[in-house]
């Protein structure tokens, strides 16, 4: 067979038999991804009847990738690629979803290559060896594809015609669409009718804050005076410390209506709430997504207007200064300090916070000693020395914001080995959802004796003590908003508990961009322009359209809000509370001796700019036994370095000359 033979040209019909053909394969792959995103055909079915728009307008999207395939000799292997990418993709998604319950986004992917550690909560093992034989498995399809799928000459002008229409039309198409669906208030929801690769894409082409239409330096004038009537110091009494305690994945499992327990798992929440200020906290995440309710809660700005499926932290925050809790109770002589049991460049909080006013940061590298749960993460009781450590570092009052992750899934569905000490009653047609539930509500049984332990603590402590608890977002299990009180499932709880009994009780529901503000408030604080704005400006018929123009003059536009000139700068922010120091290094030629203080077991000795295998002795004490390349004499200076899992070096101690002996 010669060369001829084989390089055919298309039939004149076949052009258009390949057109109609792209445009089924189009509107079957998007109602396959649709399906593994509702895990469901039927409701997969039931989208394509009841928002056949919508359904038509993500088939487009995917025409729009597929017909440039027309333009190859071998047109079949690239239309065999594109439309595996995005099956792939849609798998990716319906395990998330299963996981975590909030849908894949574009974010996802960045935080994912910044720190692929994350995966180890989710993936086991032998699951990634799966993983692996399965790409290798599609990869090794592909060539085979490659290899055996016919050639022809494709007919360039009328396939150019093709894709240039499909794209006009599809451009066209996305201006309305993109103006009707925008809202991703509510993430899952909104992806369930918008549709995945819509979504998806928008979430990679949507980032920061929309300029609003009327922003100018006259518009923000009249928001900013209503905002500065308030003054800018505290009450003359003793400065309370503020403690805001973000509790991973908290759910009071009372509040879920469908399910019994054998005993109430959260004694003192129960408590804490029936005796104070509190209420439900409405957050912007769901099973996930723990940095951008903190940036809620510490900057007071809202998440809705930033981009679909947008982490701050990931994009803005890189290189941007911003009001926040930390540099407004600052002005007032404060000290704050961020606490977090997880590893340091998790969301980049070690590169965000000093943006965000924070003067020390205490992650796990800096912890010791602290023991995890069976899903690898630390248990929140490890928490209370870092935060009594804060509190006591320095004679100013003290905004403390700790960050606990013990709740964190991905939960156990496994039937346990022995029976939980709590078991649960009514979810035994889902076994894989009771077994998950009964994991999450014995480690909550763990988080409340932390909470109970802590608030005692604290009654005794010296200075007036304000504690903030509240639930991050809530637990990826799959409950539907119908069996909760609340009826939602992006309402948590929070409470305020003093020490001193200074607060007269309140119920009042919040989002998490007020919280700061309110408790702030409920103490006479109101520096910084969002505090005082949500402090006075909450109940107005424009307050969010006026915040959003503060939120963009602040991060995106001129500034007006300071004169053109952002005020803040960021701090020479610590790792850790407490200095780790470096006394002597003692090398008898087999074993390195280090001695100093506070070390802990990311603690990593470094002989001459190169890292030893370190073993962690104690916090006074580290040893390494040196390798051959490891030339270690009377001449070569020795340090530790604080080393967070992705190999990260957090910070450096002080340098000295190694003695031999």
């Amino acid at each position: 067979m010669n060369r001829r033979e084989i390089m055919r040209p298309d039939p004149p019909k076949g052009f258009v038999y390949q057109v109609l053909g792209l445009g089924l394969l189009s509107c079957g792959l998007n109602y396959l991804i649709e399906a593994l995103s509702r895990h469901s055909l039927w409701e997969a079915s039931v989208y394509q009847g009841t928002l056949p728009l919508a359904f038509l307008y993500n088939s487009l999207i995917l025409g729009c990738t597929l017909c440039p395939a027309l333009l190859f000799r071998r047109k079949r292997f690239v239309i065999v690629l594109i439309s595996t990418f995005w099956l792939i993709l849609g798998i990716i998604n319906c395990i998330v979803n299963i996981i975590r319950i909030t849908p894949l986004g574009f974010y996802d992917f960045v935080i994912w290559t910044r720190n692929t550690s994350i995966s180890n909560a989710y993936v086991t093992v032998w699951q990634m060896i799966l993983i692996g034989i399965g790409l290798a498995a599609v990869t090794g399809c592909m060539v085979v594809v490659f290899r055996r799928a016919p050639k022809s000459v494709p007919d360039r002008p009328k396939a150019l015609l093709l894709v240039f229409s499909v794209w006009i039309l599809g451009a066209l198409c996305t201006v309305p669409y993109a103006y009707a669906y925008r809202d991703y208030s509510h993430p899952a929801q909104a992806y369930r009718d918008y549709g995945f690769p819509y979504s998806l894409l928008r979430s990679a082409a949507d980032r920061g804050i929309s300029r609003p239409e009327n922003y100018a330096r006259e518009t923000i004038s009249q928001i900013v005076p209503d905002t500065q009537s308030a003054a800018e110091t505290a009450p003359e009494s003793k400065q309370p410390n503020f403690i805001f305690l973000q509790l991973e994945s908290f759910l009071a499992p009372d509040n879920i209506t469908t399910v019994r327990l054998s005993e109430n798992p959260v004694p003192a929440f129960t408590s804490l709430r029936e005796k104070c200020t509190g209420g439900y906290l409405y957050v912007p995440m769901i099973g996930g997504g723990t940095a951008n309710v903190e940036f809620e809660v510490i900057t007071g700005m809202n998440l809705n207007d930033f981009g679909t499926g947008e982490y701050p932290y990931s994009t803005v925050m890189q290189e941007a200064v911003c009001e926040s809790a930390a540099y407004d109770l600052k002005e007032l002589g404060y000290r704050a300090h961020a606490i977090h049991s997880n590893t340091a460049t998790f969301y980049d909080r070690h590169l965000v916070f000093p943006r965000l006013g924070f003067d020390t940061f205490t992650s796990l590298e800096y912890m010791e000693p602290y023991e995890t749960n069976s899903l690898g993460w630390c248990e929140d009781k490890w928490l209370t020395k870092p935060i009594l450590d804060a509190l006591s570092s320095d004679a100013e009052p003290d905004l403390i914001f700790a960050i606990a992750v013990q709740g964190h899934g991905k939960y156990n569905t496994d039937p346990p080995e022995q029976p939980y000490a709590i078991f649960s009653d009514g979810l035994e047609d889902n076994l894989s959802l009771k077994n998950a539930f009964e994991y999450y509500i014995n480690q909550l049984k763990e988080t409340d004796a932390f909470l109970s332990e802590l608030t005692e603590i604290l009654e005794q402590y010296p200075e007036p003590v304000v504690l903030i608890v509240y639930g991050d977002h809530l637990p990826a299990l799959d409950f539907p908003a119908e069996s909760l009180k609340s009826g939602s499932l992006l309402a948590t709880e929070y409470v305020i508990w003093t020490n001193n009994n200074c607060l007269e009780k309140e119920n009042r529901d919040l989002t998490s961009y007020q919280l700061t503000a309110y408790t702030l408030g409920r103490f006479g604080i109101s520096n910084g322009m969002l505090m005082r704005f949500h402090q006075q400006r909450r109940q107005d018929e424009d307050y969010l359209t006026d915040l959003h123009q503060l939120e963009y003059d602040m991060l995106y536009g001129d500034q007006y809000l300071y004169n053109g000139q952002n005020p803040y700068m960021p701090t020479d922010m610590q790792m850790g509370i407490r200095q780790i120091l470096t006394d002597s290094a003692v090398y008898d030629g087999k074993a390195l001796i280090v001695r100093g203080s506070n070390y802990t077991r990311s603690s990593v000795i470094y002989a001459s700019d190169r890292a030893l295998d370190t073993i962690f002795v104690d916090g006074g004490t580290l040893a390494a036994l040196p390798g051959l390349l490891d030339r270690i004499d009377g001449n070569t200076p020795i340090f530790v370095a604080q080393s967070a899992s992705d190999g990260t070096i957090l910070s450096v101690t002080n340098s000295i000359m190694c003695s031999t002996r």
